[in-house]
């Protein structure tokens, strides 16, 4: 019998019982909502951005320069690269000398692909009156950079919805393409590095050229200018026709630095070469 205002014995072990369990439950369930929880959620979390290198063309030296941009992946990746083009160089290229011949503050409205050829809306500092030779370049640079991607081989240009035939007293075509524009290409183009690159102590050369028999040379100077390494190359085609070449070139520094990679081709007569192209890049020990 159990005396009046006293608890039961097994009244108490039953709720030392109860609380146990709900003790056991508070901690799986924060195990649950802890650990668990955080392992799903850094499964799920947010992962960075996949990211896509696109080629810009711009102007150095009279003639058409190759350089890229590494953007955020785009399902319209026409529209990105004319963007990049219509910022303009970097400072790291702007201080090498290159130049763009779109003006600054020049809007893109538009851009729509049909077939093989992409409509390309600008506003009107696109087609604002200049030399012929910087009008010729502005369409260059534009036609270079907006059919660099698979299927798209013309440029049609438009001025805020209206079709431009002419520019300053330039014929446009209504579908240019890099044809149109082949001359203003220099021998040789440097697709990587770019200028401001910081280059690994085995650094790949590659790019397109048209020389005399092919015959490329490749160099890395050190910052006091002096040769550490050089490696002759043969495009794919030379003597009128552009090929590609491509070359890996390994060097030592000590010190992280500024350096720059000379491309050349060789002269025939066995002077000075046609053709120098200089890229600075940073050099890594």
């Amino acid at each position: 019998m159990t005396r009046p205002g006293r608890r039961s014995r097994g009244s108490v072990v039953s709720r030392a019982v109860r609380a146990r369990r709900t003790i056991a439950l508070v901690v799986v369930a924060g195990v649950v909502s802890g650990s668990g929880g955080a392992a799903r959620a850094d499964s799920h979390g947010p992962k960075p951005h996949a990211s896509m290198t696109i080629s810009v063309w711009f102007k150095r030296s009279g003639r058409l320069w190759h350089t890229k941009r590494t953007v955020p992946s785009a399902t319209f990746p026409e529209r990105t690269a004319v963007r990049a083009l219509f910022i303009g160089p970097n400072a790291a290229e702007s201080a090498a000398g290159v130049k763009s011949a779109v003006l600054a503050g020049t809007r893109l409205l538009s851009t729509t692909v049909n077939g093989h050829v992409v409509t390309v809306n600008a506003g009107n500092k696109f087609v604002a009156p200049a030399p012929k030779k910087r009008i010729r370049m502005r369409l260059a640079e534009l036609t270079f950079t907006a059919t660099q991607f698979p299927g798209v081989h013309a440029v049609h240009l438009e001025d805020q919805g209206v079709v431009v035939s002419s520019i300053g007293g330039v014929s446009v075509p209504s579908q240019m393409t890099r044809a149109n524009f082949a001359r203003l290409l220099p021998a040789i183009v440097v697709h990587t590095p770019v200028i401001g690159a910081h280059v690994s102590p085995r650094v790949r050369v590659t790019g397109t050229s048209d020389v005399f028999e092919a015959a490329m040379v490749v160099k890395v100077l050190n910052s006091g200018g002096h040769l550490i390494a050089k490696k002759f190359v043969t495009a794919s085609c030379g003597t009128g026709c552009r090929g590609h070449f491509g070359v890996t070139i390994p060097y030592h520094v000590g010190t992280a630095q500024a350096g720059s990679i000379v491309v050349t081709d060789t002269s025939g007569r066995g002077g000075p070469p046609p053709n120098i192209v200089r890229i600075p890049v940073r050099l890594s020990p």
